[in-house]
């Protein structure tokens, strides 16, 4: 069990850099352009992880087995709602607002997760998986309703884009948590490494299908864009922190990440996942304070308290949860009187 919790721990400390990061990359490219690369690196990455690997974990039959229609069709949803979708809103929306409000929005993914579980059916609610999401959505709403917070938003949120692009990062989470909560035994059906390159195949065909509406829109007047499609200057031009900022994303916080979620989720439940992104609050905060000199207030910090307060009842429920399943008769013989521990066989 440490194992799984330690792996989505680093997920949440390379995701919480995710804003800050894209702060630096995006002030020098467009953001589907941002989007297609790091599907493209992913998509190549996993390609390579799996030749390497998948190979010697399963059975060369089993390994060749061509996969049935509905399969990819279930991979393609899989990437629309946990690559595609998820990333266009997020990087759409990362320049209009400020990388504290979007750690902030993140943790509702947890939120997002459990209702959808429960609506698949995946999941039934519990007390103490409900109490934490509660108790995660007070530390967000009192986040957000910090007096003093416009100091952290500078002027970014004076923009007329600022609530739509706070929508669009809303939007984003319930897409990665719908991801969460469908994927189930996939990967470790297919392999972790074959999933995930599938995964971002699909999501690298799409959202170079839609970079390419954007340029074909603009090219036949449906709409004007006045900013470069690629880069907005040369590359001889870029700085420095553009390049840092983009291997962090490329590797980071996309290869490394995508691979010990996808390992995780064969080892936790869905609720869990989403529950330990509240953390990326923790550490998207501070990182935003460390790189981008947005302020942290005192009750931003009374309210991710709670935030962790939830992560921690998540993992609690999970690890009740799983002792319970895999010593049942155990407990029924210790809850039972003596005269039934007798009559069990």
């Amino acid at each position: 069990m440490l194992a799984p919790l330690f792996a989505l721990l680093c997920v949440q400390l390379l995701f919480g850099g995710l804003p800050v990061a894209s702060k630096f990359v995006l002030s020098h490219a467009h953001p589907f352009f941002v989007v297609v690369l790091r599907s493209a690196f992913a998509t190549l990455f996993f390609l390579l992880l799996s030749l390497l690997f998948d190979r010697k974990q399963r059975s060369p039959d089993d390994f060749e087995t061509v996969l049935s229609r509905a399969t990819h069709l279930r991979l393609v949803v899989l990437a629309f709602f946990g690559i595609t979708f998820n990333q266009l809103a997020l990087f759409v929306a990362l320049p209009q607002t400020s990388a504290s409000i979007t750690s902030i929005i993140t943790p509702t993914i947890a939120l997002f997760t459990l209702l959808f579980s429960v609506w698949s059916g995946r999941e039934k609610f519990q007390s103490l998986t409900l109490i934490a999401i509660l108790l995660g959505g007070f530390g967000v709403a009192s986040v957000l309703s910090s007096g003093s917070f416009s100091a952290a938003r500078i002027s970014t949120t004076a923009h007329s884009g600022a609530h739509w692009a706070n929508a669009l990062n809303v939007m984003s989470a319930a897409s990665y948590a719908f991801y969460l909560s469908q994927v189930g035994y996939l990967p470790t059906r297919l392999g972790s490494f074959r999933f995930s390159f599938w995964l971002f195949f699909y999501g690298f065909l799409m959202n170079s299908a839609a970079w390419c509406g954007l340029w074909l829109g603009r090219t036949f007047g449906w709409w004007s864009l006045p900013d470069s499609l690629l880069l907005k200057s040369e590359v001889h031009a870029l700085p420095s922190s553009f390049w840092i900022g983009l291997g962090f994303l490329l590797l980071g916080a996309t290869a490394l990440t995508y691979f010990l979620n996808t390992w995780a989720l064969q080892r936790v439940k869905p609720s869990l996942v989403g529950g330990f992104v509240c953390l990326q609050t923790l550490f998207g905060l501070f990182l935003s304070g460390v790189f981008l000199q947005e302020t942290l207030t005192p009750l931003m910090i009374f309210g991710s308290i709670f935030i962790l307060s939830g992560v921690l009842l998540l993992t609690l429920a999970s690890t009740e949860n799983r002792f319970v399943k895999k010593f049942p008769r155990q407990l029924q013989m210790t809850s039972a009187p003596e005269n039934t521990q007798r009559s069990l066989p």
